[in-house]
């Protein structure tokens, strides 16, 4: 991989998202098949694997008052804008909204979930008065493989194509070393479009601590009454955990703007770049040094994230994005490369056992927790100090500690996701 490979990317995984990425990504596939079928709505049937129904089941939509994948599915139809991708819920009105809450009310609309599928994956097909159409999802949020009209074929394409596989496959091959040395190499120019999400997800932030964010806890605002007490204090910690507890807390809940995301993941946008914007600020780094340590945490992001999974049992936000903004963190003091590597090492020790229980207002308090970790671990490391590989799944480097990790993610809690999943089944809120 060289320096114009990790910049594209870079470009492909850093990209905006206005609400949960899960009922985003629902409601593309459903736009597009409405899209294609045109006429008046008659059937949505959405078939989704369970990665994507455990994210999306309790989240809230922009703009919308209610909450499931039903009305995720409802509004992309009914909205038939695929070609706003990720973003297409900036288009919702209240005659939509209110549209939408019919079809899923009148039983128009059906969401299955096929364990059979372990990916990334969603089908939706919609039945109008003029044809059906047909979309499938498959790998990323916004990448459609494959669409028809009344059973003809119109498009179909390989699940990622062979050159983005090669992407990841020669990330996932190189060290942190070599991560680290092409990030030092990229410009102030070409690293620029990443300050857009700094921009954006502070905007998250600022959002919920305003106020305004009016179906939210109040969990932010109680844990900035607590920074004015001996309880947590004014101190980077606090100011972090507030923070990135409003930002993730105002996106859960629906709030109207967009985040940054990172991996496919607004949350995982959120935890690498609110924190790492925050230490740089403390240390008062350059911002060139801001820019390179946003790119050393997205790539890490998505390095680790080829070996955890895309979605799985361990919370995504605290084993990958949490640990890429610790090691983030390193880099802005000015730590070795070996440092770096110790903090990805105290993460995992860490937080391995955070478990995924789906995208929900109640990601605010693992986020917190995850970010709080990341300082503690980047100052432990840049001290040196590092859990040994003599402790559970640590091993004697970074990389082979991150492919421990996807051992336990992939393979050791395989059950676990299926319990969780079951549970939640149990509340009986298949929306």
């Amino acid at each position: 991989m060289n320096k114009l490979d990790l910049l594209k990317l870079l470009h492909q995984e850093v990209v905006p998202a206005l609400g949960c990425t899960e009922p985003v990504a629902v409601a593309l596939a459903a736009a597009s098949a409405k899209k294609i079928a045109g006429g008046i709505i008659k059937k949505i049937n959405i078939t989704i694997n369970p990665g994507i129904y455990k994210n999306g089941m309790a989240v809230g939509i922009p703009g919308f008052e209610r909450v499931g994948l039903k009305y995720a599915a409802a509004l992309g139809a009914l909205l038939s804008n695929p070609e706003e991708k990720l973003q297409l819920f900036n288009k919702i009105t209240d005659e939509i909204s209110k549209k939408a809450i019919e079809l899923v009310e009148n039983n128009f609309v059906s969401i299955t979930i096929d364990s059979s599928k372990d990916v990334l994956y969603i089908q939706a097909n919609v039945e109008t008065n003029e044809a059906s159409g047909k979309c499938i999802i498959k790998n990323s949020h916004d990448n459609i493989v494959l669409t028809e009209r009344n059973g003809v074929l119109l498009s179909e394409q390989k699940e990622l194509s062979i050159m983005k596989n090669n992407l990841y496959e020669e990330l996932s091959n190189l060290k942190i070393i070599e991560i680290v040395d092409l990030i030092e190499n990229c410009t102030n120019d070409e690293l620029l479009f990443l300050y857009d999400g700094v921009v954006m997800n502070t905007v998250l932030s600022d959002f919920g601590l305003s106020g305004n964010n009016k179906n939210g806890l109040g969990i932010a605002h109680r844990l900035e009454e607590l920074t004015k007490s001996n309880v947590l204090g004014d101190t980077l910690l606090s100011r972090i955990m507030v923070k990135i507890a409003s930002a993730t807390e105002s996106r859960m809940s629906g709030c109207p703007y967009s985040a940054m995301s990172s991996a496919g993941s607004g949350n995982h946008g959120l935890t690498t770049i609110i924190p790492v914007v925050e230490f740089s600020e403390y240390i008062k780094a350059e911002k060139i040094k801001l820019l390179k340590a946003l790119a050393l945490a997205h790539t890490l992001n998505v390095y680790i994230k080829q070996f955890s999974g895309k979605l799985s049992a361990t919370c995504g936000c605290g084993v990958a994005a949490a640990t890429s903004a610790s090691s983030a963190m390193v880099y802005l003091m000015n730590g070795s490369v070996e440092q770096i590597g110790k903090a990805i090492i105290n993460m995992i020790a860490n937080l391995t056992g955070m478990i995924c229980d789906g995208g929900k207002i109640g990601c605010t308090l693992k986020l917190a927790t995850a970010s709080n970790a990341a300082v503690m671990s980047a100052y432990l490391a840049y001290s040196d100090i590092v859990i040994p590989e003599s402790n559970g799944i640590c091993a004697s480097t970074p990389e082979e500690t991150i492919k421990n990790l996807g051992k336990v993610s992939k393979l050791g809690m395989k059950t676990t996701d299926k319990v969780i999943l079951d549970i939640m089944l149990e509340k009986n809120l298949l929306t």
